[in-house]
């Protein structure tokens, strides 16, 4: 009996120990096919007010909140509809993610210094 108790808890330990955090709705993901932030770079108005899905690294610091490819950001208002809890981005910081959102072309951020905006994110999870 004991044995298999141990075993569920070492189970739980393992399954909550993950290190990917997802929101939102991943059935979407099935719908869009990844594109490269440099493709949103050259080609903005190609993908004005669509949805697009992106890989990259997540920065959260004072006036920088986006998702960066080598030279290239794009500024994120919230991670709404996706999830309405600020604080996770606190465990996604700096971490490669998976996002999906409405994107909106041109200069936008703190400064106007990225490259575009998600406006509205539905799905978003960690690598």
């Amino acid at each position: 009996m004991y044995k298999y108790r141990f075993l569920l808890l070492i189970g739980l330990i393992v399954s909550c120990s993950s290190n990917q955090t997802e929101f939102g709705n991943s059935e979407l993901l099935q719908k869009h096919n990844p594109i490269t932030i440099s493709e949103l770079k050259e080609n903005p108005t190609d993908f004005d007010n669509d949805t697009v899905r992106l890989v990259g690294e997540l920065h959260l610091d004072l006036e920088n909140k986006g998702i960066s490819f080598d030279s290239h950001k794009i500024w994120i208002d919230s991670f709404k509809p996706a999830s309405d809890l600020d604080t996770i981005w606190e465990y996604m910081n700096g971490k490669e993610i998976e996002i999906i959102g409405l994107y909106q072309s041109g200069h936008s951020g703190h400064l106007g210094i990225y490259d575009g905006q998600l406006k509205e994110v539905y799905y978003i999870k960690t690598k």
